[in-house]
């Protein structure tokens, strides 16, 4: 069963990153002719719907924020079939910056010392 990993990305781009990868992923299916790529854009279409709802109006991560989305799926009779009861999504908060400044200054700070 194949794994759809984006990687690391701002969620601000998942959809576009879903949509890539996972036309990556089959291509070697879609050139020996057991999936068309109309098939893998509607695939990757209703997967970022699900996505949409779940990180913009369930989560409402922040577009700066960094995530990761992991789904298995299967490819039967020319059509992906998503196993979201696998779907993973790590979020990675992005702090102020002025947060991380004064840690910065706080060490680099007593370390001159």
């Amino acid at each position: 069963m194949p794994t759809l990993n984006i990687g690391t990305i701002i969620a601000g781009a998942y959809a576009d990153k879903v949509r890539r990868t996972l036309f990556a992923v089959t291509r070697p299916l879609q050139t020996s002719g057991q999936i068309k790529s109309e098939e893998v854009a509607y695939a990757a279409a209703q997967l970022n719907q699900t996505l949409y709802k779940i990180i913009v109006e369930k989560l409402k991560v922040d577009k700066g924020d960094v995530v990761r989305i992991l789904v298995d799926f299967d490819v039967k009779e020319g059509k992906i079939e998503w196993k979201l009861d696998t779907l993973k999504i790590e979020w990675y908060v992005k702090k102020d910056q002025s947060f991380v400044d004064q840690a910065i200054k706080e060490v680099v700070g007593t370390e001159k010392n």
